[in-house]
């Protein structure tokens, strides 16, 4: 039997450290959540970093290295025992950042784009997602907050990658990126489902136009739906007002990805594994050979936290049940471009 050997090599600033840690440990969300990294050193280390450095993250559980965290330091805590550096993602930059500002004629891409650009943060691949005639990003919210809403409205997820880079989609959980089995990598597993009271969500906008181009999408109208209004609300359905959604297929798409999100988020638990740097929030995961009254087939990661010491190396992720294929719903109703 071949012993996996977890390493690390960890950048703080100019320096590079691969030993003397006592402990690493990077909590990963998706937006509107931070991704946060805490370093345990020695107090006789020999640390020259400052706050505002680079730091960088790349883990090996013993199958084979990867990139997990890139961001900067944000506090230094020296005690008599140890030093303790803690660093955030770019979305930190993001929530420092309240914008005033209106976009007209726009994506959620669009948007998200134009917000990262306003801080310096780099983007990856972006969902174009839900078409807006106009969206006001008001100091009210974090830049961070309305990246995380516009995205929501789009059925997306939004992430800042491994390389400090923010990106968007749509989880497709009918393709499993990776596969976890009972006994070789899993350590502890829970599973759950709640009540599902709600039968049907509704993102109400505001004019039910046929398109953001259209005269109507900017004026008033007591028909939100274009004459096709669904049921009210009640306590087994739930309404969401959003003006900002001006044409009647983005007020399906929101609709739609309330929905899934709540029937998936029902059917939710933990794991706790073998160090896997591969796994992040939105990762589509196969659990195999399962106990039959545990099993499950693929599970959508929604946190990620990967641990690191002498004398223990784990990946713990929380995750809901694939609850249905997102992109194709959406795509049935013409939202993907």
């Amino acid at each position: 039997m071949t012993l996996l050997t977890p390493s690390y090599e960890l950048v703080l600033g100019s320096e590079q450290w691969t030993e003397q840690a006592l402990g690493l440990d990077l909590e990963l969300h998706a937006v509107p959540l931070l991704d946060v990294l805490h370093v345990r050193l020695p107090a006789a280390a020999p640390l020259s970093a400052s706050v505002g450095d680079d730091a960088k993250l790349t883990l090996d559980g013993g199958e084979g290295a990867a990139e997990v965290f890139s961001g900067s330091i944000t506090a230094i805590r020296r005690v008599l025992s140890e030093i303790v550096v803690t660093a955030l993602d770019a979305g930190g930059e993001l929530a420092r950042y309240r914008p005033a500002v209106t976009y007209e004629q726009a994506t959620a891409a669009t948007v998200v784009r134009s917000l990262c650009g306003d801080v310096g943060v780099d983007v990856d691949q972006l969902e174009d997602g839900v078409s807006l005639a106009y969206y006001a990003a008001d100091p009210s919210r974090t830049a961070l907050d309305h990246v995380g809403r516009v995205c929501g409205w789009s059925g997306a997820l939004a992430r800042v990658t491994a390389q400090g880079k923010l990106e968007s989609f749509v989880v497709n959980a009918m393709e499993a990126e990776f596969a976890l089995k009972y006994a070789r990598d899993l350590l502890e597993f829970e599973r759950g489902e709640t009540a599902a009271p709600i039968t049907g969500f509704v993102a109400a906008g505001e004019s039910g136009a046929g398109s953001t181009s259209a005269p109507e999408a900017l004026r008033p109208t007591t028909d939100f739906f274009a004459g096709s209004r669904p049921e009210g609300p009640s306590s087994e359905r739930i309404w969401h007002f959003e003006p900002a959604l001006r044409t009647a297929q983005a007020a399906q798409r929101a609709s739609a990805a309330l929905g899934l999100r709540y029937d998936a988020g029902r059917r939710a638990g933990r794991m706790e594994t073998l160090l896997k740097p591969q796994l992040r929030p939105g990762s589509v995961v196969e659990l195999q050979d399962l106990p039959d009254k545990l099993a499950v087939g693929s599970v959508c990661l929604t946190s990620v936290r990967h641990r690191l010491s002498p004398e223990r190396a784990t990946t713990s992720s929380r995750f809901r049940e694939a609850g249905g294929d997102l992109g194709g719903l959406l795509g049935s109703l013409g939202g993907l471009v």
